[in-house]
């Protein structure tokens, strides 16, 4: 009996160690589940706020390169003032320069008249003491008379018109004195605006650079950048399709339809490196792929930029993502375009002949420093220029 009561509580005894066995690896699992899902939700949250932050800090990047493209504009402006107020200055220093040469040239005439009418003055207190009648009375005839009368009176006449004309002269003079202290105080007014204009382009100029710096300081900026320039590129090509558009055919036949016939011989149209080709090209500061519709050519800043063959000029402005551009028809739909440059010395509807200077070189709009970016187009799509372009 004992025995058997003995195996009946180790039956017992096995299937509630099996109870336990199986009952608190459950409750476990549960807490795990649990404990995951909590982790996941915590992800879920952090997932959300780093898309909140990534789309924050997009929106300032895309700010960033407005920002940009808004000190560029505004950097242009304050050179094209600059320029102005220099070009000013200089016409103005020219017209003080004839002034004060006309001045002296009737200072010596009025020295040289002073002197004349001195010596005249002189003659005619002899002439009053001896007297005008004693000279008629000593006439041998009456020809004579007549002879010494019209001379005398010649004389005085000439004598008069010395003086008056001194006289006027002498007021010349004094409103041409007056004349040249009005210029230069107007020169002195004039360069106190352009040094002005000059330091405000170079406080922008400052400004451009902390920015560019910025964004170069982040490289999480690179997709902003190029995402604007392809907005950019992609803007463009709805521009030159819109003047493709509008130009209408040239019913005269033009030489400029020879372009196709210069492939390979076209001039650099400006002196310096090719600093990234045409194409699919890998930015290595940034690690992305991007499209170059054309060349960029580093050189310094106002150099000469040349039409590489004659043309039309239909676009001569800014244009966002390509600062100061100038686009040129050459005929049977092939186009070249001129980007980031400084000066713009021809407007829309100018004629341009080979290798004339169209430009100077600047960075406008561009975040690689001086240099020009040239494009060559044909029905709008680009093509590659260095296939264009002379083999130095």
């Amino acid at each position: 009996m004992f025995y058997f009561f003995k195996t009946i509580f180790k039956i017992i005894g096995f299937i509630l160690i099996l109870n336990f066995t199986f009952i608190i690896p459950a409750g476990a699992e549960t807490q795990k589940i649990d404990r995951l899902k909590q982790d996941a939700a915590s992800i879920d949250k952090q997932i959300k706020k780093n898309k909140d932050k990534l789309k924050d800090f997009t929106k300032k990047e895309a700010d960033v390169v407005d920002t940009l493209n808004e000190v560029d504009i505004s950097i242009n402006q304050a050179r094209k003032k600059a320029s102005a107020f220099h070009k000013n200055l200089t016409d103005l220093e020219k017209k003080i320069q004839s002034v004060q040469n006309q001045f002296n040239d009737l200072q010596t005439q009025i020295e040289t008249n002073e002197i004349y009418v001195s010596k005249r003055i002189s003659g005619l207190y002899k002439l009053n003491r001896l007297g005008k009648l004693h000279i008629l009375i000593n006439a041998d005839s009456i020809i004579d008379f007549c002879q010494r009368k019209r001379a005398l009176e010649q004389i005085l006449d000439y004598d008069n018109q010395i003086i008056n004309n001194l006289k006027a002269r002498k007021i010349e003079s004094m409103k041409m004195a007056d004349l040249l202290a009005e210029q230069r105080q107007e020169y002195i007014i004039l360069e106190k605006d352009y040094q002005t204009q000059v330091r405000l382009l170079s406080h922008q100029q400052q400004q451009r650079k902390k920015l560019l710096a910025g964004i170069r300081e982040k490289k999480s900026l690179a997709k902003a950048s190029l995402d604007s320039l392809r907005r950019s590129a992609k803007q463009l090509d709805q521009k030159i399709k819109s003047l493709q558009d509008l130009r209408q055919e040239n019913k005269k036949k033009s030489s400029a339809g020879s372009f196709k016939a210069f492939k390979g011989l076209l001039k650099m149209p400006v002196k310096g490196k090719i600093i990234s080709s045409f194409g699919l090209y890998k930015n290595t500061e940034f690690n992305v792929m991007n499209i170059q519709s054309g060349i960029d050519i580093k050189a310094d800043r106002g150099s000469p930029v040349h039409s590489v063959m004659e043309g039309e000029v239909i676009y001569s402005s800014w244009f966002k993502g390509y600062g100061n551009m100038i686009i040129i028809d050459h005929g049977d739909h092939y186009y070249t375009l001129y980007a980031h440059v400084e000066e713009l010395y021809k407007k829309k509807g100018d004629k341009v002949i080979t290798d004339e200077v169209i430009a100077t070189t600047g960075d406008s709009g561009s975040m690689s420093g001086p240099g020009l970016h040239f494009e060559i187009r044909h029905h709008g799509k680009p093509v590659d220029p260095v296939k264009w372009l002379k083999k130095s």
